[in-house]
């Protein structure tokens, strides 16, 4: 079992028949697994390929300018640069008494497990209450125009035709995820896990990215051919590593936390992780190379209320969730990452 490859092209260009069936079958498979992969979405190879280019560019600029733009280790949205073990994603999430991973309500979960990667985190500019600190012109022409201007929007579209499409297969009514993301504060990640021995993987304290879900509605994930990706294998237990198949254009995308809220849990986070590809899980003695990856958070307005829509509730299934806006949502989960709580650092603010 893997995650399959859905061709997205008939949900953009097909009839209104061959939209439902896709929309179908993508709910579907979020269900079964909290995620899928697309291909024929609309964004060219030509286009990721730049992305990953840029993204090796940035990786390589001096350690002293990308310190100059760090991300503050607070509760806010990540901006900025973050170096190799600033995230611990080991505290976002653990195992609840029915063994299903869930939010981390609490501080009970392991303190010295730790995330070999690093990555810089931006949204659009004119951001108003959480701007970018961007490298600087001279250390890397083009870069921000790029990746801001000509790669964000692009993978913005991507996620709202996914989010239309999940509202046709649940039934929904037309907007009701899609017209809570007006102010377009979605943001996109560049990561760069380093080479990693096995060695120090089966010491079980670093992982290149422990068990977790995302914090958006949903995550679009791009990723290169070096594997290690998996995530939860809801039907048998363990984990299933999904594989990169070559394809030039392939996107993984990821329920995430809001999704499950507003659904009242009707559809669940993907919970994955990243570790060692398969043909490097018995090596006693191997190096996990390089791998870049590229990720689309696709976010709520940040005043918007995400607690449950009517239709999921009901005398079988009450209220699970509260009426938290997206912010208030954001803040907890990235709080967690940094031993933040909300308020702490610099100030958590949104615009209406």
């Amino acid at each position: 079992m893997s995650v399959p490859v859905i061709d997205f092209s008939s949900f953009r260009n097909g009839t209104e028949n061959e939209r439902r069936e896709l929309a179908n079958r993508l709910v579907d498979e979020f269900k079964k697994h909290g995620a899928t992969r697309l291909a024929h979405h609309g964004i060219s190879g030509d286009t990721i390929k730049n992305a990953y280019q840029w993204s090796e560019k940035f990786f390589q600029i001096p350690e002293s300018e990308k310190e100059a733009i760090a991300n503050v280790r607070d509760a806010n949205p990540q901006r900025g640069y973050s170096y190799v073990g600033s995230e611990a994603t080991s505290k976002a999430n653990k195992r609840g008494e029915d063994g299903e991973f869930q939010i981390c309500e609490d501080d009970d979960v392991a303190q010295d497990l730790e995330d070999v990667k690093e990555h810089f985190d931006y949204t659009r500019d004119g951001d108003p209450d959480f701007p970018t600190p961007w490298p600087s012109e001279a250390s890397i022409p083009g870069f921000h125009n790029w990746m801001e201007g000509v790669f964000l929007p692009e993978c913005q579209k991507l996620a709202r035709d996914v989010l239309t499409a999940i509202e046709i297969g649940l039934g929904l009514s037309d907007g009701a995820l899609t017209g809570c993301m007006e102010s377009r504060v979605d943001e996109l990640r560049i990561q760069y896990y380093p080479p990693l021995s096995t060695e120090k993987l089966k010491t079980g304290k670093i992982k290149r990215c422990h068990p977790h879900t995302d914090f958006g509605f949903i995550t679009l994930l791009f990723q290169d051919a070096t594997g290690g990706l998996e995530i939860e294998d809801r039907a048998n237990g363990g984990w299933l590593p999904v594989v990169p198949t070559g394809a030039p254009t392939e996107v993984g995308v990821y329920i995430s936390d809001t999704l499950v809220y507003k659904t009242n849990g009707h559809l669940k986070a993907a919970v994955h992780q990243v570790t060692a590809p398969v043909s490097l899980k018995d090596k006693e003695d191997g190096v996990l190379p390089e791998r870049y990856t590229i990720a689309l958070f696709a976010k709520a307005d940040r005043h918007a209320l995400i607690g449950p829509l009517p239709r999921f509730i009901t005398p079988e299934t009450p209220q699970r969730f509260p009426d938290l806006t997206a912010l208030e949502l954001h803040n907890k989960r990235v709080g967690q990452l940094y031993d933040a709580k909300p308020g702490a650092g610099s100030p958590v603010v949104a615009s209406a």
